[in-house]
């Protein structure tokens, strides 16, 4: 199942390279959480792994943090559910283009 979320994103990390003969692309993304529990409150960071690092890099050059749409995958093996962020869209970035073409 693939779902969007708005989140603002405070962070990002990416990894290239081999490990132990291995290949390695990733990339991370952290972003706001609400923390929820009788003794918690406030915000902290969550990491969202995302499918390798091309996906985070095409952020690296905005400013932290910003508002961003993102595009999840979520699966399952029936007892444990993985996400995996497939997309980055930020938004300021979205605002700023409609408002310079609504501008003229």
């Amino acid at each position: 199942m693939e779902i969007k979320a708005r989140v603002t994103i405070r962070g990002a990390k990416i990894f290239k390279g081999n490990i132990d003969g291995k290949d390695m692309d990733s990339g991370k993304i952290f972003t706001d959480v609400d923390l929820k529990g009788e003794t918690s409150w406030g915000v902290c960071t969550q990491e969202l792994k995302c499918t390798n690092s091309a996906v985070v890099d095409g952020i690296k050059h905005i400013p932290f943090p910003f508002l961003a749409e993102i595009d999840i995958l979520m699966e399952s093996n029936g007892k444990v559910s993985t996400q995996l962020v497939t997309g980055i869209k930020p938004m300021r970035q979205e605002a700023a283009r409609e408002k310079a073409a609504a501008n003229g």
